[in-house]
């Protein structure tokens, strides 16, 4: 199993993952939303929580994004294209063949919210979440897998802020 370090995160792309209340382990998470928000030590994280319908979690968020089920990996592709191109040089293979203006009309989201979110990608140490609903459509495993190639074009892997595999995950 993942763990989502949020604590030590500076922003985080949760694609209906609501780990404020039902998700994986709420009070660890929670504790670790709470360092995202810490304002006294770093700046204060952000959070923005793409879902078909409003958790606790997306009430809490800085953003949420509401989408149509099943339309979660999509709107993650599109971000990592959108992000990319902000940073310029090559766009990695697995976001290369999106069109984010049909992300985001298949999604039911304004392309606007998208370029927004890819900018905040682009700026900052991102951490991309995938969980909870999303995960229990059809295409759970592509959500999953897309959502997860956020975490790479992040270059976040087992680092802090980032994603650990449950050997390398530090003790909570």
């Amino acid at each position: 199993m993942p763990w989502f370090d949020i604590g030590n995160a500076q922003a985080v792309l949760s694609f209906g993952a609501n780990f404020l209340e039902t998700w994986l382990s709420p009070v660890s998470y929670t504790r670790g939303f709470t360092g995202l928000r810490e304002g006294e030590t770093k700046l204060r994280g952000t959070l923005v929580q793409f879902e078909a319908r409003m958790s606790a979690t997306g009430a809490k968020a800085d953003h949420w994004v509401p989408v149509r089920p099943g339309t979660e990996g999509l709107v993650a592709l599109a971000i990592g294209k959108l992000a990319s191109e902000i940073r310029g040089g090559s766009t990695p293979r697995v976001f290369s063949g999106v069109d984010p203006a049909q992300v985001a009309e298949q999604a039911g989201v304004e392309l606007e919210a998208l370029e927004s979110v890819a900018q905040l990608f682009a700026a900052n140490a991102v951490l991309a979440i995938p969980g909870g609903a999303a995960l229990g459509q059809s295409n759970g495993l592509e959500i999953a897998e897309a959502v997860l190639a956020l975490n790479g074009l992040s270059d976040n892997f087992g680092k802090p802020g980032g994603v650990y595999l449950s050997a390398l995950a530090p003790n909570q």
